[in-house]
């Protein structure tokens, strides 16, 4: 989650608070007595908390993005097994993915890999410029593409 997205959630959060203590003499509760201010209090807090939470999260999923590397000029023939191989010589392989698609579901020459760790990574980018089945690979660190609010 990003700072903005975390931002317009504590302002919806301010926002439901204020209407909910508002709200409440509509529907028979009277602002003096204590439960009116609880629950706009505890809307308010439970999705700040849920927002700290979920930034916190997202924040610790992009410390791995230094295990990933994208592969690109792959041989089209190439499959995840046969990578997978590649790469192992420089450390373990979390997971590999080539990519394909349109409506033939044609291989696109790049992919993914994912090493267990990041110095796994940086040992394997060693490989930018090796051939592999006839064609010079590129390898570089996967640059991070964020969630788009």
């Amino acid at each position: 989650m990003s700072t903005f997205c975390f931002i317009k959630l504590c302002l919806a959060a301010v926002v439901l608070s204020f209407v909910a203590y508002y709200a409440f003499p509509y529907l028979g509760i009277t602002a003096s007595t204590p439960s009116a201010s609880i629950l706009a209090t505890g809307i308010l807090a439970g999705v700040i908390l849920g927002g700290l939470l979920s930034t916190m999260k997202s924040t610790s999923s992009e410390k791995n993005s230094g295990n990933i590397l994208y592969v690109g000029n792959i041989p089209f023939n190439a499959r995840e097994d046969e990578v997978q191989r590649l790469f192992e010589t420089y450390g373990g392989v979390k997971a590999v993915r080539l990519v394909s698609g349109g409506p033939s579901k044609r291989p696109k020459g790049y992919g993914f890999v994912e090493m267990s760790s990041a110095s796994d990574a940086q040992a394997a980018i060693a490989l930018n410029g090796t051939e592999f089945g006839g064609r010079k690979i590129r390898v570089n660190q996967a640059k991070h593409k964020g969630p788009q609010t």
